[in-house]
């Protein structure tokens, strides 16, 4: 079977557990010898049809555990259309997107031409906020970089919550929830989107399979880009919703790595962790630990 025939079937069981965890509906246990969870079936179909297993690598829980935190990795390999998670409880539950949503505002924006491309100015707005770095003018680039919550929040103010939802309901991302009338709803508002759907929608982003241009997803691959090497180019993008921004932590790192051809996209989510760790550098640690355990980036 060719490696698009799995990734569609991979892209199936995305669906499928997505409809599970918002029914409340989680997968049938297994015994621990399969290492698999069951994907619950919307409606019954023929054997030759159904939806393959998620993957269960509860091994790579040690990388976690190494770094005195708990979360997990979801993963999907263009390679052979596989979609794993070290935790696959947690990959099924939603979680505020936080900073990972600059990347579908970036990509509204630009669509829209509220940003023009990846040099658009991001103007400072004067207040002084508690990260030094949003304090200055920024440009798409830049305030990706950085992270610059008020750069993007002017960006979403010039969107419009009309114009917002209608595109997060047409990227079918995560919940699609933007009611909570908090400005800043993907860090104080009732949006939340899985592991599993972190991973999918990125791969529909990248394979072009999200109703904006080409040119726009150009411009944001480029912005979220990590490290080009010689046989690899890595992108990605941090989120993080503490005290203060919701009512418990979340600690995202997503994106995806270019292999030629093959794609691996990930999504890592921390949910708990021992006092005094520094999470926000954990994040990119542990998925990069991941990552080169299992060969995807070099050594």
């Amino acid at each position: 079977m060719s490696a698009m025939s799995d990734v569609s079937r991979a892209v199936v069981t995305l669906l499928s557990l997505t409809l599970a965890a918002c029914s409340g509906a989680s997968p049938r246990a297994q015994a621990p010898a399969e290492r698999t969870a069951s994907v619950a079936a919307v409606a019954p179909a023929p054997a030759a049809a159904r939806a393959p297993a998620l993957k269960e690598l509860p091994e790579l829980g040690a990388l976690f555990h190494a770094e005195q935190v708990a979360g997990t990795i979801a993963l999907l390999d263009t390679a052979d259309g596989v979609v794993a998670c070290s935790d696959v409880a947690r990959c099924q539950r939603g979680a505020i997107p936080a900073s990972t949503f600059k990347i579908p505002n970036a990509l509204i924006a630009v669509e829209l031409g509220v940003l023009q491309d990846s040099d658009s100015a991001m103007p400072w707005d004067g207040k002084e906020w508690s990260n030094p770095d949003w304090n200055r003018d920024h440009t798409l680039r830049t305030a990706m970089r950085v992270s610059c919550v008020p750069c993007f929040l002017a960006v979403a103010r010039s969107i419009g919550p009309a114009r917002m939802q209608d595109f997060l309901k047409r990227f079918d991302y995560g919940n699609h929830d933007i009611s909570s009338q908090r400005e800043i709803f993907w860090l104080f508002g009732a949006l939340r989107i899985t592991p599993l759907q972190q991973v999918d929608f990125l791969r529909r982003m990248d394979e072009g399979k999200l109703p904006v241009s080409e040119r726009t997803l150009e411009i944001v691959r480029d912005v979220i880009t990590l490290d080009v090497g010689p046989n690899h180019v890595f992108r990605g993008k941090t989120g993080s919703a503490g005290p203060g921004d919701s009512e418990r932590e979340w600690y995202w790192f997503v994106g995806w790595v270019e292999l030629g051809e093959r794609r691996v996209y990930f999504a890592t989510l921390i949910d708990e962790h021992a006092p005094d760790v520094d999470v926000l550098a954990v994040r990119r640690r542990v998925t990069e630990a991941i990552l080169r355990k299992l060969a995807v980036l070099p050594t």
